[in-house]
């Protein structure tokens, strides 16, 4: 027994040993599994710690050829935020023409336009924007046949970039444009995803696609995509670094009328904003979630007000997929999926990833007359078919518009919002980006004033303020900030995104 009992001890570490190895060896093998990336590439206003500002415009200046293109004129809109005045060196790079240089100079918390086309009559222009000091901001004034439209530039370039919504049906145009700013040449891969097929598909002719050092491409969804309503598209570099344009036209001849112009994501995030939209009986609202990863998405989208959360629906969002989410008047109430109901008219949105799994999340806002190919509005609203370059003339009085712009992952406690010369007023959107009550400063460049505003939980404040203002908004808690502006009796519906301060200026 005393033989037998040693044995037993002596057998008892040895197998805690190899119990350990073995565990081990599983915990191993579990870090080894590859993890979900949560990527944030926003772009921000250079800090007081950056000797520099440097932005991105991917389309500075866009002229339609007979075979090709989108007409679109552009106005810079360069924002100083710093006290001292500062000169911005603005450089217009085309694939087709030498660059050329055009300085600016701004004074201390002011904002200064600079149309391009004064500077520029090729067919495709992309810029750089560089000032010596920290505080500049750049964002653009578009103007198209078909409206108009405010896009921030980019202060980053990376690596993947992503388009949630595009349209590709036979009343639509829809562009990437796609710049690189670098001294050396990029290589890229496309891939789409559509509301009718499952997971993503790379075209042929757009896998190792070479963009040029310095120089910019065009390309054209609808040449390599199936007539879609809903199409997300994604950029990944194999080579340099790039920054993505994402364009959208409706040529008014099924009904729908706009032209929207925004910069792709960079970020994928488990929380999204989206502080305005208006709904109504000529303005809807849908919102279209990407899933770039290869897990199914959880997903919650709630329409949000000055009380928080009022409405929600669920939904799944498959891997490399979309999702899309219709608003609709809660007179229109029905059992239908990927729907949501709510009585309010102006309200923000929240989406949110319930497992997460991160998501991209843009929302598409539109005015006017929504008829499109198969559902097309009444004739009376149709638009000619154009042919060839023939100027299209909008009907005089009717408002239409067309944003589709990406949300804002995340939140932040510090933005600036620079508002253009716009007629009218715009309508800022303050939302919480917490589930605890906050406040946030509103604060005007050239006025002493400030004003303070309290937020419920997840919850959103509407401030009306003239066009031509730059706002400065500084919270206790993270919040996202947006504006949104309708041309009276005319075409152009303009999604105003706040820029966020750098972090050493919190």
């Amino acid at each position: 027994m005393t033989v037998l009992l040693w044995i037993a001890r002596s057998a008892l570490p040895l197998a805690l040993i190899v119990g350990l190895a073995v565990d081990g060896r599983f915990e191993e093998s579990d870090a080894d599994k590859p993890a979900i990336v949560v990527l944030d590439t926003e772009s921000m206003v250079p800090g007081g710690q950056s000797l520099t500002s440097t932005w991105y415009c991917p389309t500075a200046h866009s002229r339609e050829l007979p075979e090709a293109g989108v007409e679109a004129r552009i106005d810079l809109l360069l924002t100083n935020t710093a006290a001292e005045p500062t000169r911005a060196s603005v450089y217009l790079i085309s694939p087709t023409s030498p660059q050329r240089l055009v300085h600016l100079e701004i004074p201390g918390l002011t904002s200064r336009s600079l149309r391009l086309d004064d500077h520029t009559a090729d067919e495709f222009v992309s810029a750089l924007v560089e000032a010596p000091t920290a505080g500049l901001v750049a964002a653009r004034r578009l103007h198209s046949l078909f409206g108009s439209e405010v896009a921030p530039c980019s202060s980053v370039v990376a690596e993947e970039w992503y388009v949630v919504s595009s349209d590709t049906q036979a009343d639509a145009t829809s562009h990437l444009v796609v710049f690189n700013p670098l001294p050396v040449d990029a290589v890229i891969d496309l891939s789409f995803a559509s509301e009718l097929e499952a997971g993503s598909y790379t075209p042929r002719d757009l896998g190792g696609l070479v963009v040029p050092a310095a120089s910019s491409l065009s390309i054209d969804i609808g040449e390599h995509v199936r007539r879609r309503d809903v199409v997300s598209a994604t950029l990944r570099a194999r080579l340099g670094r790039v920054v993505v344009d994402h364009l959208q036209v409706f040529d008014g001849s099924s009904g729908r009328v706009g032209f929207s112009t925004h910069l792709a994501s960079a970020t994928i995030a488990t929380s999204w904003y989206h502080p305005v939209a208006k709904l109504g009986q000529a303005a809807n609202v849908s919102v279209v979630v990407s899933n770039p990863t290869d897990v199914v998405a959880d997903i919650e989208v709630a329409v949000v007000t000055g009380e928080g959360v009022v409405e929600a629906v669920v939904a799944s969002v498959g891997p490399y997929d979309l999702t899309r989410i219709e608003v609709l008047p809660k007179t229109q109430e029905r059992l239908v999926a990927n729907t949501v109901f709510t009585s309010a008219t102006v309200f923000g949105l929240l989406v949110r990833s319930s497992n997460g799994v991160p998501v991209i999340s843009g929302v598409e806002l539109a005015s006017g007359p929504d008829g499109s190919p198969g559902k097309e509005s009444p004739e009376a609203e149709l638009l000619p078919i154009r042919v060839a370059l023939e100027q299209v003339e909008l009907p005089v009085g009717r408002i239409s518009g067309l944003s589709v712009s990406p949300g804002i992952p995340n939140g932040s406690r510090h933005w600036l919002l620079a508002l253009p010369q716009l007629e009218g007023e715009v309508l800022v959107a303050i939302q919480n980006a917490e589930q605890s009550d906050a406040k946030a400063l509103i604060s005007r460049y050239g006025s002493r004033g400030r004003y303070e505003v309290k937020l419920a939980g997840f919850g959103i404040h509407y401030y009306r303020v003239a066009a031509g203002n730059t706002l400065e908004i500084r919270s206790d808690s993270a919040i996202a900030v947006t504006a949104l502006h309708q041309e009276a009796n005319g075409a152009g519906l303009n999604s105003i995104l706040g820029i966020r301060f750098a972090e050493d200026e919190e």
